[in-house]
C-alpha cells in the first residue's frame, strides 16, 4: 500500500509538472518568435558580456553595455534598412503598375519570345511543349499572371506594413527585456537546467557545447557570410545602376541563408536581365563577379567567421535550414540546424550508451 501511494505521488507530481509546463509555453507561443531570438543572440553575445563583466566586475552594469551595444549593432541599423527596404520595395510596385498599364509588357513578351525562339527553336522537334511556350498568347498570359501575382503579394505586405510595424515595436521590447535577463541570469538559469537533466555530467557538457556550436556557427559563418555577400552585392547593383540596389542587396543576403544556390537565387537573374535585354558586357561582368566573388565569398569569408565549427551533412544541413523556415519562419534558419545538431548528439549519445553497453555487454 506505501509503495502504491509513493507511486502515485511520484506520477501525480510528473503529471502536475508537465501540465504547468505546457500551460506556460502556451501562455509564452505569442511571443515565442522574440524570445527565441533572445536566447539566440544571448548567446551569440555571449563573449561580449563576458568582456564587460571583466571590465566593470558588474554583471548588472556588463548586461546595460551589452544591451547598449546589441542596440546600436543590430536593431538601429536593422531599423534603418527596413525603413530604406520598404521605401525601395514601393517605388518598385508603383514602377510595376506604370510599366503594366503603359503596355509595355507587350514590348517585353516580343523580345521574350524572340529571344526564346532563337535559342529553343532547335529543341522543338524533341520536345514539343516548347513550341507551346514560344507562342505569343501564351507568353503573355505567363507573364501577366506572373505580374499579378507578385503585384498582389507586393501590395498586401505593403497594407499590412502599418499592423507589422506595431508588432515589431512589441516584439523589439519582448526582445530587450528577456535578452537583459538572458544575459544578467543566464548562468543561474543554465545551472538549473543542467541539475534538472538526468545525465552524466561529461554528457550534459557534450549537449551544451553542441548547442552552443550549432548556434554559432549559424550566426558567425552562415549570416557573416550573407552579410559580406549583400554588401559586395550592393556596391555592384550601385555600381552598374541596377534600380533598386538597397532592395536587391537585401534579398540577396537573405537568400544566402537558403542552399543550395544561396544568394544566386538573386544575382543570376539579374545578371541575366542584364546580359540579354540591357548590355551585354554589364550581364558578362555581372555573372564574371557572381560566380568568381559573391559565390566564393563563403568559402573564405565562412572559415574567418565561424568561432566554432560544427559538422553537419550538406544533405542534412539542406534539410534543416528548409525545414527550420518552412515550419518556424525566418527563426528556423537558427533553430533547424540548431534542432539537427542536438538530434545527432542525442542519437550518438544513445549509440554509445545504449547500443555499445549492450554489445559489450553481450
Amino acid at each position: 500500500m506505501e509503495n502504491f501511494r509513493k507511486r502515485f505521488f511520484v506520477f501525480s507530481f510528473i503529471g502536475l509538472i508537465i501540465a504547468t509546463t505546457l500551460l506556460v509555453l502556451y501562455m509564452l507561443l505569442p511571443f515565442w518568435k522574440p524570445v527565441t531570438l533572445a536566447l539566440i543572440s544571448a548567446v551569440v553575445f555571449y563573449p561580449l558580456q563576458s568582456f564587460f563583466e571583466k571590465l566593470f566586475r558588474s554583471t548588472l552594469v556588463a548586461t546595460f553595455f551589452s544591451l547598449i551595444t546589441v542596440f546600436a549593432v543590430v536593431i538601429v541599423p536593422s531599423a534603418v534598412a527596413l525603413v530604406i527596404f520598404g521605401q525601395e520595395l514601393t517605388k518598385l510596385i508603383q514602377y510595376l503598375n506604370q510599366y503594366y498599364q503603359s503596355g509595355k509588357l507587350q514590348l517585353l513578351v516580343e523580345d521574350l519570345r524572340g529571344w526564346l525562339y532563337i535559342y529553343l527553336y532547335k529543341f522543338q522537334e524533341h520536345y514539343p511543349f516548347l513550341g507551346e511556350i514560344l507562342k505569343e498568347e501564351n507568353l503573355k498570359g505567363l507573364l501577366t499572371k506572373t505580374y499579378t501575382n507578385v503585384s498582389l503579394f507586393f501590395t498586401h505586405f505593403t497594407k499590412s506594413a502599418v499592423f507589422w510595424v506595431g508588432s515589431a515595436i512589441l516584439g523589439i521590447f519582448v526582445y530587450l527585456i528577456t535578452l537583459f535577463f538572458a544575459l544578467y541570469q543566464g548562468r543561474k538559469a543554465l545551472n538549473h537546467a543542467k541539475n534538472l537533466i538526468p545525465l552524466e555530467e561529461k554528457d550534459k557538457e557534450e549537449i551544451l557545447s553542441t548547442l552552443y556550436n550549432a548556434v554559432t556557427a549559424v550566426i558567425y559563418g552562415t549570416a557573416g557570410t550573407a552579410v559580406v555577400q549583400a554588401l559586395v552585392a550592393f556596391a555592384v547593383y550601385l555600381y552598374y545602376e541596377i534600380p533598386y540596389p538597397f532592395l536587391w542587396a537585401t534579398l540577396t543576403a537573405l537568400s544566402a541563408f537558403i542552399p543550395p544556390f544561396g544568394s544566386g537565387y538573386i544575382w543570376f537573374p539579374i545578371a541575366i536581365y542584364e546580359l540579354f535585354f540591357v548590355d551585354l558586357i554589364k550581364g558578362l561582368v555581372g555573372l564574371g563577379v557572381g560566380i568568381f566573388v559573391i559565390s566564393s565569398i563563403d568559402n573564405f569569408v565562412r572559415p574567418l567567421v565561424m568561432k566554432e565549427k560544427i559538422e553537419l551533412p550538406y544533405i542534412v544541413l539542406f534539410f534543416s535550414v528548409m525545414g527550420g523556415i518552412f515550419t518556424f519562419g525566418f527563426t528556423g534558419i537558427f533553430l533547424g540546424p540548431t534542432i539537427f545538431a542536438l538530434f545527432i548528439t542525442l542519437i550518438k549519445l544513445y549509440e554509445e550508451k545504449f547500443v555499445k553497453t549492450n554489445k559489450n555487454g553481450g
